[in-house]
């Protein structure tokens, strides 16, 4: 994994916390969802007009990439909004950004897409999996597997199937790109692919809140008490975080490394929630960040190289 991917997702990890933190003081639907993505596609409008890339031009398995990848995005804005309805978003929120952590790994493995991950990776994935669901615990105690497995799985396991499913697609879509033009710098190849897959994403998104009434009255309820302001600034960050990940797609030799340092927001925003929220900081919450730190650096050091030195 490259530096430049690191500094990346790095951003990208703030942005993502950031508009995390947005939606945590408003009431998440599919409409706000909605909302969110549709100002993430007219801020990345622009692109379809000035990119060298002609769309239309891309060959087919392109599209069915980024039309699956659109249907699990759906899936996992279902899976979220029923999630926080009926969990607490400190407890929801760490578990279903560390599943995919290993749906990620295990996919790209069967599938066969990019270079083989080593043994020290998948122990490196596996620490960060164990920090991350260690953060929703405020003491040690609190440990139980019925914090976990309930219930409420079955919308966590949708919004992790989706997080992979729309992952490992996105960079299947980008691998196409890059092989079709790769005389087109990387940046300019992720904002393309992002502003399309935003316009595919946002005309799915409005079909489904126009198609079904008890959205619709939900989208009006939204604009009329003033949410529709927190759902625009949510996209603002949320567009720039996912563009940052589609341009780090390009500098490493397997999807599954995007994945697990996408992680880095998990640290970023307990930060967040301690100076802006004033929440706890618990001694669970700092093993459980030294844990996503440690398992990121083991995921990434040349294992091979340092077996050759000893």
């Amino acid at each position: 994994m490259s530096f430049t991917a690191f500094l990346l997702i790095v951003c990208s990890a703030g942005l993502h916390a950031s508009w995390n933190l947005v939606a945590k003081k408003n009431r998440m639907s599919i409409p706000f969802y909605t909302i969110i993505c549709t100002t993430a596609t007219l801020l990345w409008l622009h692109v379809q007009f000035w990119t060298p890339i002609k769309v239309w031009t891309l060959p087919g398995r392109f599209y069915l990439a980024v039309l699956a990848s659109v249907g699990a995005d759906v899936l996992y804005c279902s899976g979220l909004v029923m999630s926080y309805r009926r969990m607490e978003m400190a407890t929801a929120y760490p578990v279903m950004r560390a599943l995919p952590i290993i749906l990620t790994a295990l996919a790209t493995s069967a599938l066969g897409w990019g270079a083989p991950l080593t043994a020290g990776s998948y122990a490196g994935f596996l620490i960060v999996f164990a920090g991350a669901l260690l953060m929703p615990l405020n003491q040690f105690s609190d440990f139980r597997w019925s914090r976990y497995w309930n219930g409420n799985m079955l919308f966590i396991l949708l919004v992790a199937c989706g997080t992979t499913g729309y992952t490992v697609l996105d960079g299947r879509a980008t691998e196409v790109l890059k092989a079709c033009l790769s005389d087109v710098s990387a940046p300019v190849r992720a904002m393309t692919f992002y502003s399309f897959r935003g316009l595919t994403l946002g005309v799915v998104l409005w079909l489904i809140v126009l198609t079904l009434p008890a959205l619709r009255r939900e989208l009006r309820e939204l604009v009329g008490t003033g949410h529709l302001r927190a759902g625009m600034l949510a996209g603002l960050f949320a567009s720039l975080s996912y563009s940052l990940v589609l341009c780090a797609m390009n500098y490493v030799t397997n999807v599954a490394f995007v994945q697990v340092f996408r992680q880095l927001g998990l640290p970023i925003g307990m930060a967040l929630g301690v100076l802006i929220l004033k929440e706890h900081c618990t001694r669970t919450k700092v093993l459980g960040v030294t844990l996503i730190l440690t398992g990121l650096t083991v995921s990434v050091l040349p294992w091979e190289k340092i077996a050759s030195w000893l």
